[in-house]
């Protein structure tokens, strides 16, 4: 199995590039409850109208609020409703979350999902701290993001509720002792599965209805979609035989022994193999397996397949495992290497092949790898500026300086 979750594997800020947690955890503890209404009246500025005035113009607001809710298709946020997430719970809301907490395994990916919606600056108030750069994407996105409270690895339940959550959002197909616990405390847990591109459309969806924001749902999902059809008509008509044998396997040398494994059946990176019209290799050897499989050079050796896609560990410099490979008296035997079809995963901040909103970006770009002639017109730099201008409003200017420079588009 992998030892960080996927996404952490390449990319890391170097240490001093970091924040300690000491320097930007919150004492929990002294977080108190928000007062239901609080805001700064400058009455000095304030006109003055006669009671039976300002009485019809606090009722034109409350119209106009309401009346602009229902045009977008949003929900008052005194509206009760209810979701039924990845496990198949129903969860009720006596109104739309307010105060929102992120934790348990890799919180970074739903965090990134809700981060499309604009109410996640506002309503977003902690997330759990798994790693150290949990916190290097998203202050591009929320410059207030560092007033977020983080709280450290593992928290308990008590560390949770001290935020006053009125919803806890954490990545997962079944309920947690922590989920169960805060549910038992009568905090709202709503889980999110993210793993297959499907999945992840409905769970669009459900943020959507829980930021009372479906429009803004509409049209990420559009994006997703349009980009889904674009892949399924250019290879859905290859027959198996014309499909390239690819293997999409992880890298490290920890301890300075070299490691490789290999993602199981239905694993984030499988489907962007099948979906962009490779054949998988290895999914014979690890069908029977529900995470990262071991697997060595003697079985890369017997498939000996068409391409190979390099996911690096997030310690190890993605152009040095390259030339390692390449150099490899072992590996040079291989079709891939010899043939020039030896690929580095891309990766940004986070990498482009784990369960969070950048799968697209893996897909397509492996999609240019595997059939490169389908797909000549498909300009990847330019689905990176859409990607982070439609998704996450970031300026061209901070793609450019934030993300562009780490990218190894090319993948070799």
């Amino acid at each position: 199995m992998s030892l960080a979750p996927a996404g952490f594997r390449r990319g890391w800020p170097s240490a001093n590039a970091q924040r300690t947690s000491s320097e930007k955890r919150k004492n929990v503890s002294t977080v108190s409850r928000p007062h239901a209404v609080t805001r700064s009246v400058r009455h000095s500025v304030m006109p003055r109208f006669p009671p039976a005035i300002s009485l019809c113009l606090l009722l034109l607001t409350c119209w106009s609020a309401a009346a602009s809710a229902a045009t977008k298709g949003g929900l008052p946020q005194t509206t009760a409703f209810d979701v039924r997430d990845v496990t198949g719970r129903k969860v009720s809301f006596a109104r739309l979350p307010q105060r929102i907490v992120v934790v348990g395994q890799g919180p970074f990916m739903p965090m990134h999902l809700l981060y499309m919606f604009p109410e996640c600056r506002e309503r977003l108030v902690g997330y759990e701290e798994k790693f150290k750069n949990t916190d290097t994407f998203l202050p591009f996105v929320d410059p207030q993001f560092s007033k977020k409270v983080a709280l450290a690895t593992n928290p308990g339940p008590e560390q949770v509720a001290a935020l006053h959550p009125d919803l806890v959002v954490m990545k997962g197909s079944t309920p947690t002792p922590l989920g169960e616990s805060l549910a038992v405390l009568g905090i709202p847990v709503v889980y999110l599965g993210m793993e297959d591109p499907e999945r992840f459309l409905q769970e669009v969806d459900t943020v959507g209805v829980l930021f009372g924001n479906r429009p803004r749902a509409a049209e990420i999902r559009q994006f997703y979609q349009t980009r889904l059809d674009r892949l399924k008509s250019r290879v859905e008509g290859v027959k198996p035989a014309g499909k390239p044998r690819v293997l999409v396997m992880e890298y490290n040398d920890r301890g300075g022994k070299a490691a490789v494994q290999v993602p199981g059946k239905s694993w984030t990176q499988t489907i962007q193999a099948q979906r962009a019209g490779g054949n998988p290799v290895w999914l014979e050897a690890t069908q029977a397996s529900e995470g990262w499989t071991i697997t060595n050079f003697e079985q890369v050796a017997a498939w000996d397949p068409d391409k190979v896609f390099i996911i690096p560990w997030f310690t190890l410099d993605p152009k040095e495992v390259l030339a390692s490979f390449r150099t490899d008296p072992r590996w040079r035997l291989l079709k891939a290497v010899k043939g020039n079809e030896l690929y580095i995963f891309p990766s940004d901040i986070f990498g482009w092949d784990s369960a969070e909103p950048r799968w697209i970006l893996g897909m397509t770009w492996m999609a240019t790898r595997i059939f490169p002639d389908r797909f000549k017109d498909v300009d990847m730099k330019q689905e990176v500026y859409q990607f982070f201008e439609r998704m996450y409003a970031m300026e061209k200017s901070i793609i450019d300086t934030a993300v562009m420079p780490k990218i190894l588009l090319e993948g070799r």
